[in-house]
């Protein structure tokens, strides 16, 4: 069976997707509605992620920034709870840099549910925002579109950043598709309150360190500057989050039935065997980017190329790429169907395989783990390396290069 003939199966059964990727909304809406707009359908805070924000810009606010990362603490004294006004089985630790923490200040006054609220709209807008900047040709479509994909969903029911992140990649594709590397690096710098999602941009630009050095200019501009802005306006904060950056960074407690990447992977599969699936792990995200290397090889490496590769690099080898995290694929997506047309019965393919598998992958692994198993398999991650795969092999056809030389030159016209 050919591409295009999986591609034609995939397009008459299009409405299912629709249809399936409604249903997460519509329960977790109808959940909200029975709970009176208090809780999720599962008794949690709406959005229970967006809790450790609203709290770390609480205690900024309140002038207690020393105890952003005093978590036994705060959680002993039920500090979540009372700022929600009922209690329940829980703690959301904030474990961001302080800076992140003031863009929630200005609602930190507010009602939690109300604060929940407008940040789901900014996530909206922010999602908005990095489909325009892709520049589509539908627009609504690809928005719309990537409504049913479960990440996104995720990413608005659990009340987490990604679309930050999303809009910040989409921001640094537009800038390098216009040479503007210095500019885009100083976008790219925004990604340091999460900074595992910059490895993909440092593999894809340390491949080519001198067309990239203003980039790498710009990222540390833009570190410098947040940490200063950390430093002047939370120092106390700052402090104690150098004081606690090596525990932060090298916490693993995540639900490891909501982490989907190669560690996690291993994890499961090889249960209290941390000198086995380290390696594994390792040589998975090498493997992501020796295949990085050989498209940017065949290729030349223009940015049409290098920045889907990057994108879905900088989740297959961060250590903490939750399932949420993979919303950022609509920019890899996005790219690749517009600027490469006429691979366009085998992107489809890969997006169907990649949107059911991140679909499923969640309530499977969960499962497992509550059912006892010795083990778990989290599928989405072998199905997620051979869908870059194929991706990065597509990407290197010889046929491709025409696509690829006027690419760039698309992006910079636009």
């Amino acid at each position: 069976m050919s591409y295009a003939d999986v591609a034609n199966w995939i397009r008459a059964r299009l409405w299912i997707a629709v249809a399936a990727g409604c249903v997460p909304w519509v329960v977790w809406l109808g959940g909200i509605v029975l709970k009176n707009g208090k809780t999720d359908i599962a008794g949690k805070p709406l959005g229970v992620d967006h809790l450790a924000f609203y709290h770390a810009a609480r205690l900024i606010r309140d002038g207690e920034s020393y105890r952003l990362y005093n978590y036994n603490e705060l959680n002993d004294e039920k500090y979540q709870q009372h700022l929600l006004g009922w209690d329940w089985n829980g703690f959301e630790a904030y474990r961001n840099p302080p800076f992140y923490a003031l863009l929630y200040v200005p609602t930190a006054g507010l009602p939690y549910t109300v604060s929940f609220a407008i940040w789901a709209t900014v996530s909206f807008a922010l999602l908005a925002l990095a489909v325009a900047l892709l520049k589509p040709e539908r627009p609504r479509a690809a928005f719309l579109w990537s409504l049913t994909f479960y990440p996104v969903f995720a990413t608005i029911s659990f009340g987490q950043n990604t679309f930050i992140s999303l809009a910040i990649f989409a921001g640094v594709y537009r800038l390098l598709g216009h040479e503007r590397r210095f500019a885009a690096g100083l976008v790219a710098g925004l990604l340091w309150f999460k900074p595992q999602l910059l490895l993909g941009l440092f593999v894809w630009w340390a491949f080519q360190p001198r067309r990239y050095f203003r980039a790498w200019l710009g990222v540390f501009v833009t570190g410098c500057v947040l940490a200063a802005v950390s430093w002047v306006v939370v120092p106390d904060g700052s402090r104690a989050f150098v004081e606690t950056l090596r525990a932060n960074a090298g916490f693993a407690e995540f639900g490891m039935w909501n982490v989907v990447n190669p560690k996690a992977f291993f994890a499961l599969l090889l249960p209290g065997v941390p000198e086995a699936y380290w390696p594994l792990a390792a040589l998975c995200s090498l493997a992501g980017v020796a295949t990085a290397w050989r498209v940017k090889q065949k290729t030349g490496a223009p940015v049409v190329t290098m920045f889907p590769v990057a994108v879905f690099l900088s989740l297959w080898a961060s250590p903490h790429a939750l399932v949420y995290e993979w919303a950022l694929l609509i920019a890899a997506a996005v790219v690749l169907w517009e600027q490469f047309p006429d691979s366009r019965d085998v992107w489809l393919g890969l997006f169907a395989l990649a949107w059911v598998a991140l679909a499923v992958t969640t309530p499977l692994a969960k499962s497992q783990i509550a059912a006892g198993w010795p083990v778990a398999v989290q599928v989405a991650v072998p199905v997620l390396g051979l869908v870059g795969y194929w991706a990065a092999r597509e990407l290197a056809r010889p046929t491709g290069a025409q696509a690829r030389s006027t690419g760039d030159q698309a992006i910079a016209t636009a």
